[in-house]
């Protein structure tokens, strides 16, 4: 009896200590899973706020001592690509109002522009070009004293992007204010000679000398006076405060939805606008509202032996614009026998700007090569005239540009070497309006 108690306990033991093996295990496995669930879990989360806090907040672009973070070169990609978007459908729609081709093929054009602008690398060049200038140009504002209120962006807001004008809307202003023309001199009517004037029409039966002398001196005397400036009252406002309101409200979530852009993004984006407006103007306050310029025309040719067949015919008598009609590559100009009108300094090409500026008037250049061709120049007047708005504008843009360039030049800017990387691509094309590929 006691040998077969003894078996009993010795097959206890190697029960429990097996259950405590398998329950250690358990324990073991069990540990582990959750070990490795929480270490799943934690890069899970890791990822998540590196992806959504840590990454955004790294500079993308540093300008100088100022850093662009992600979130703010990511916001303004999403920001144009849902201007793009919006000015692809707006094209579409128009196009399917055109029946004939031609027109067709003219917006279909612009639209596979925009699809090639919506090239993430593309669009995210483009971006960082306008970021680094933003900066740029905000730099040199504050230095300049130079400043936008929240009021000056809303009103822009409230302007340009919904046609609201609370005030009234503004009297247009005309493109192109009238230039004074030139008293031609004997020199110059023999060189270009004036279309005839038709003649006066005889005077009707029954009129008399007497009253000839009187219609003339009331012409005169009219002309003499100056014409008083008509004022034009600013109009109501079209679209009420309210309704302005209600369709701000509904813009602001629909970029925001559609493009997550907030309202302080936006803002902040349209400051950029008129940070640079203002500053355009500053650099350019002390434009002359004068220049000197040439009034030349040109016969171009492709080579330089067709330019000595243009001399040949020009010593033997043939006039200067029927052979720019005749020869004349230039297609525009030699529809009106080679005049190219008045000009200033960088309108026109180093090789030809230079050659015109040279000549007296009446004076036929040397051949004179450029880009396009050859040049046969000749200078039809000299003097100092009124630059033109659309002139002083071109400079004024052409100043800004110059003052960019150097200035960016000068400052360091650093790329991060994978941006390209986190261009954004979306807002997109809804896919039903997509041109098929060529």
């Amino acid at each position: 009896m006691a040998k077969q108690k003894r078996r009993s306990n010795i097959t206890s033991r190697k029960h429990f200590a097996r259950l405590e093996r398998e329950t250690l295990q358990k324990r073991i496995i069990t540990i582990s899973a959750i070990i490795i669930a929480l270490i799943v879990i934690g890069i899970t989360a890791f990822g998540l706020i590196k992806e959504g806090l840590i990454d955004p907040q790294q500079p993308v672009v540093t300008v100088g001592e100022k850093e662009i973070t992600l979130r703010e070169f990511q916001t303004w990609a999403r920001f144009k690509r849902f201007q793009l978007v919006n000015q692809y459908a707006n094209y579409y729609s128009f196009m399917q109002s055109f029946g004939d081709e031609s027109s067709r093929s003219l917006i279909e054009n612009n639209l596979r522009q925009i699809q090639f602008q919506l090239e993430p690398f593309f669009l995210g060049a483009t971006v960082m070009d306008e970021i680094i200038a933003d900066v740029l140009i905000r730099q040199e504002a504050e230095n300049r004293g130079i400043t936008v209120s929240d009021a000056e962006v809303d009103k822009y807001l409230a302007e340009n992007f919904f046609l609201h004008f609370p005030d009234g809307t503004p009297t247009p202003i005309p493109t192109q204010e009238p230039i004074a023309t030139s008293t031609l001199t004997s020199l110059q009517l023999t060189l270009v000679p004036q279309e005839p004037t038709e003649e006066a029409a005889p005077a009707e039966e029954g009129s008399t000398d007497s009253e000839e002398p009187e219609a003339e001196e009331a012409v005169t005397e009219e002309s003499d006076v100056a014409p008083e400036p008509t004022v034009a009252l600013p109009t109501p406002t079209v679209l009420s405060d309210e309704a302005y309101q209600t369709q701000l409200v509904d813009y602001l979530g629909y970029i925001n939805s559609f493009a997550e852009v907030t309202e302080e993004e936006l803002h902040w984006m349209i400051q950029a606008d008129l940070y640079q407006g203002k500053l355009v103007e500053a650099l350019a306050d002390e434009i002359q509202t004068e220049e000197d310029q040439v009034w030349a025309r040109h016969i171009l040719v492709a080579t330089e032996q067709e330019t000595s067949q243009v001399y040949e015919r020009l010593e033997a008598g043939e006039l200067f614009a029927d052979l720019a009609l005749e020869l004349s590559t230039d297609q525009g100009s030699g529809a009106v026998g080679g005049d190219l009108g008045w000009f200033g300094a960088g309108q026109m090409v180093a090789q030809f700007e230079e050659a015109a500026f040279s000549l007296d008037i009446g004076e036929i250049s040397e051949p004179v090569e450029s880009n396009f061709g050859w040049h046969v120049i000749q200078a039809l007047g000299r003097e100092v005239r009124i630059i033109s708005s659309d002139r002083i504008e071109q400079i004024r843009q052409q100043i800004f540009q110059e003052w960019l360039t150097e200035t960016r030049e000068s400052t360091e800017v650093v790329i991060a070497d994978n941006w390209a990387e986190d261009v954004p691509d979306t807002p997109t094309i809804p896919p039903h309006l997509l041109l098929p590929d060529q």
